[in-house]
């Protein structure tokens, strides 16, 4: 049985990855770098080890991975999450050509965590962005119109902001400038972008090496919940929508799996860009519940897999992790939601479309043909 190596922590997107190539007869080994530690009984994983955060970017780090393709023989070596997709690519030829990093250059990759590098971009391809505003110090402030407050702030890039965080709101002015003068450092412009309260937009694609695009889908999160897709369900493109993601792809030089979110006025039909993320993320175990097999068109983008995998078509059904909206429903009842958890509604009419995603959603995680490493992981 061929054999992948999995760099993850063990969450939904790496329970999914498995799941799908255990299903054409592919196993799956888990360098772990969460805890709690999987079961050593999971019936979807053909092993695993315990790897330590504190190794990652190391040279310990990167010999112990060495030290597993030596012992394992694998076909192919996949990251999860940016600073491990990144440190593999850098390093892909420590690993030699038989275990190929399934990721595009490190150079790629690198400009394309600067969200100000993605957005430049996404005018290339002509994809709508709402005005953006790249501010340093609290005099750029006076730049910007107040007509645009409220603000959605983010870090151009991880680790370009300290004290760092993901995203905030700036409601005026001062709050913004406040913003600014309580970072000890920004070492790149914060990008502030117009507040929109609107469902988002999920775009998911795989494009091969040699740059034809084998699959995409679109999606609708009309939930949202921290940051991320709550809920997601299959959803036409919007016109032109589609063909603009392709030419971003082309441009970015994007390989394997990516997937673009965008905030969705359905009033105008109009999808505004985020953000793309370029490898597997928190809507992969979602989406394969709708028949968008991601890890393996991903495998197939890179010649692992056989190019015969066909799509089935999408399921209609919403799906979501139940796990998490129970976790919705408790910060819900403690009042801990904010602007940006969507709809912007009462914290009682959160709990009732949570319930009720409880009873009529199709759950990301659980599945018949593997009950037991079902309640496993959501016990975990």
């Amino acid at each position: 049985m061929p054999t992948v190596l999995l760099l993850a922590p063990w969450v939904p997107g790496a329970l999914a990855f498995a799941r799908s190539l255990r299903r054409v007869g592919i196993g799956v080994h888990l360098l772990n770098t969460s805890v709690p530690a999987p079961s050593s009984s999971l019936s979807c994983l053909r092993s695993w080890e315990a790897f330590p955060p504190a190794l990652r970017g190391t040279p310990e780090g990167l010999a112990a991975i060495t030290s597993t393709v030596g012992r394992l023989k694998p076909v192919a070596l996949v990251a999860l999450l940016d600073p491990d997709l990144l440190w593999l690519a850098t390093t892909r030829q420590a690993f030699g050509p038989s275990c190929p990093v399934l990721a595009p250059s490190a150079e790629s990759l690198t400009r394309l965590l600067s969200k100000a590098h993605q957005l430049g971009i996404a005018t290339q391809a002509g994809l709508s962005i709402l005005p953006t505003h790249l501010v340093v110090r609290a005099e750029d402030v006076d730049a910007i119109p107040t007509a645009d407050f409220p603000l959605a702030v983010r870090p151009d890039r991880p680790g370009c902001v300290l004290p760092t965080f993901k995203v905030t709101l700036a409601t005026s002015p001062e709050q913004l400038r406040s913003l600014i003068r309580e970072r000890q450092r920004i070492d790149a412009p914060l990008v502030a972008q117009p507040f929109r309260s609107v469902p988002n937009l999920v775009v998911h694609g795989v494009r091969s090496a040699d740059g034809q695009i084998l699959a995409s889908r679109c999606y609708l999160a009309a939930r949202k919940f921290q940051g991320i897709s709550l809920s997601i369900e299959p959803w036409p493109f919007p016109d032109g929508l589609e063909d603009k993601c392709h030419e971003f792809a082309r441009l970015a030089g994007l390989t394997g799996c990516y997937h673009f979110e965008f905030l969705f006025s359905e009033r105008e039909h109009l999808a505004h860009f985020l953000e793309v993320n370029v490898r597997m993320g928190g809507t992969t175990d979602k989406v394969r519940r709708t028949g968008f097999d991601e890890p393996l068109l991903m495998l197939q983008s890179y010649g692992i897999a056989s190019n015969a995998l066909e799509l089935s078509e999408p399921s209609p059904r919403r799906v979501v992790n139940k796990r998490t909206v129970l976790k919705h429903i408790a910060w819900a009842l403690r009042g801990r939601l904010t602007a940006f958890d969507y709809p912007n509604t009462s914290p009682l009419m959160h709990v009732a479309y949570s319930c009720r995603d409880l009873i009529v959603a199709r759950d990301s995680v659980f599945d018949w043909r593997d009950v037991l490493t079902s309640l496993r992981f959501q016990l975990r």
